[in-house]
């Protein structure tokens, strides 16, 4: 009775999602089996990595910014942020206009096709 559940697209099998799973599950538990047995917890190992800096006291010192972190992805990205940051007004008029004008233009293409 509840082995396969109609979507209205078609159907698909509870079982087979099940075992599915439960395959991804043993394949995961063997690629973390590979990984290093010497590990020991509560030496240094434990220690958190900071740019081979010693770590501070106060855990507030360990922060990094956002344009630390994403420093590579704002670069790489850097044409298509300075024309955004050009059409951004502030105003949410705005903003709505070119939601509307968008939504319009989709429309458009998906009567067209």
């Amino acid at each position: 009775m509840w082995t396969k559940v109609f979507t209205g697209f078609g159907y698909w099998d509870v079982v087979s999602w099940i075992l599915f799973f439960l395959i991804a599950a043993g394949f995961m538990k063997f690629i973390r089996s590979l990984g290093r047995s010497d590990y020991k917890k509560g030496t240094d190992q434990d220690e958190i990595y900071w740019s081979g800096n010693p770590v501070p006291e106060d855990g507030s010192d360990i922060t990094v910014p956002a344009s630390s972190a994403y420093w590579g992805f704002r670069k790489a990205l850097e044409p298509y942020y300075r024309a955004l940051t050009g059409m951004h007004t502030g105003i949410a008029t705005d903003i709505v206009g070119y939601y509307i004008l968008i939504v319009a233009l989709m429309a458009v293409l998906i009567l067209i096709v």
